[in-house]
């Protein structure tokens, strides 16, 4: 990692052809981690320019060098440049989760896009398996990095997981718990007006006619779950935990598709202002909504705008529509319409970088996932997965965000590193 370091360093200053170069040059050469004096004295916006491109494990170590390199790279700024550079510079690679995971066993299985063919192995240490009655996990969302999954038949155990840094905090109770008589609906996002990290909790009882008006939030810059008392929207009687990838909403809020009927054929978007903390309800456009019956939706993130792409039944068509201004009906526009697909697709949803990710059902025995890039109007597929259930798609992103709870001691939730 040093020798990067010297490098990047070397070819920073050769990029911007300052007259020290040769002086700069020579000082590295002599530098080490255990006599970093020379490089400390570089201007920090050459370092951050530097730094911003190593792996956030290297960057961690290099917090420990000296006091201002920690204070450097601990910086709010850094860590959002650094996050910044991570999702628009690096390799897009998506982990595709299956069902029930175990951490025993192979969680999932990860591919670059620009080699979906290929799979990678191994680039990730796994978490230790929690502490559970049974080992069956599921993805709950993941945001900047950050992946939140519940580990157990019973939800009760929630984890947030930095792979990047392996790290992994484990949530305290809530306080309504679960039982055969409840269904919990999850979300994760962050809260960009307090740089927070929360987890949404929606509860029903099963067989019910409508939500159950209690809703908890934990934050995790609190470290504890807290009751909501807004009013859940009366009309909702049913949300959907059916999203595959786990590109979540407009910044700051966090969405389920929802139904205003029992017989799940009128949907809506549900939306929660994770900073307000308040529910409002968005409309789909018009077309999605009559074709509810003959269709498949699925919400996501375009150009940092909330969207819904849908599939026909049986017809290969699908449409992808852009919320313009967040919040307003009228300012929906249709986005992208295509119809190549000779074969049932079922839509997943849309990564990091605006491309559109679809099941392909191409025969009984086997299922196809494509990668389609709406600028360059291609469509790539990525490596045969057979019958896996795939549950979640997880984009990896290096990632230094990671936030301790002021009130651990309080809320009893715990840090692990591996």
């Amino acid at each position: 990692m040093w020798n990067q370091i010297k490098f990047l360093l070397k070819r920073k200053n050769k990029d911007r052809r300052r007259p020290s170069q040769a002086k700069v040059t020579l000082t590295l050469e002599t530098a080490s981690p255990q006599h970093p004096e020379t490089i400390e004295k570089l201007p920090s916006d050459v370092l951050s320019n530097i730094f911003i491109r190593l792996l956030a494990k290297e960057i961690a170590q290099l917090r420990c060098v000296c006091k201002s390199w920690n204070a450097l790279l601990s910086e709010s700024s850094f860590i959002k440049s650094h996050l910044h550079h991570s999702i628009h510079h690096k390799d897009e690679i998506l982990l595709f989760f299956r069902h029930a995971f175990s951490f025993d066993r192979r969680p999932f299985t990860a591919h670059t896009s620009h080699s979906p063919d290929l799979e990678l192995t191994n680039f990730i240490k796994l978490p230790t398996s929690p502490q559970s009655k049974d080992t069956r996990g599921d993805i709950i969302g993941s945001v900047n990095g950050l992946i939140c999954f519940k580990y157990g038949s019973y939800d009760y155990a929630i984890h947030i997981w930095n792979p990047s840094l392996s790290m992994v905090l484990t949530l305290p109770p809530y306080s309504l718990p679960k039982d055969e008589w409840m269904v919990n609906h999850f979300r994760f996002g962050y809260d960009p007006k307090t740089d927070d990290y929360k987890v949404v909790k929606l509860t029903k009882l099963s067989g019910a006619i409508s939500m159950l008006s209690q809703v908890e939030v934990y934050s995790m810059r609190k470290g504890l779950w807290q009751l909501i008392t807004q009013r859940f929207p009366s009309n909702i009687k049913w949300v959907s935990d059916e999203e595959v990838v786990c590109v979540d909403g407009h910044e700051g809020h966090v969405h389920w598709l929802g139904y205003t009927d029992m017989e799940q054929k009128l949907q809506t978007i549900l939306a929660f202002d994770l900073g307000a903390e308040t529910f409002r309800e968005i409309p789909l456009p018009d077309s999605i909504l009559h074709l509810h019956e003959e269709c498949l939706n699925a919400m996501g993130v375009l150009g940092g705008k909330l969207c819904v792409m849908s599939c026909v039944f049986e017809a290969g068509k699908c449409e992808v529509w852009v919320m313009e201004e967040y919040g307003v009906t009228e300012s929906w526009v249709k986005h992208h319409g295509f119809s190549q697909f000779s074969a049932d697709i079922v839509p997943y949803g849309f990564t990091l970088r605006g491309e559109f990710l679809f099941q392909v059902d191409e025969d009984a025995n086997d299922d196809c996932l494509v990668l389609y890039d709406p600028i360059a109007a291609k469509a790539k597929n990525f490596k045969k997965m057979g019958r896996i259930t795939i549950s979640k798609v997880v984009e990896y992103v290096d990632s230094l965000v990671w936030v301790v709870p002021e009130e651990r001691e309080i809320s009893s939730c715990s840090i692990s590193q591996f």
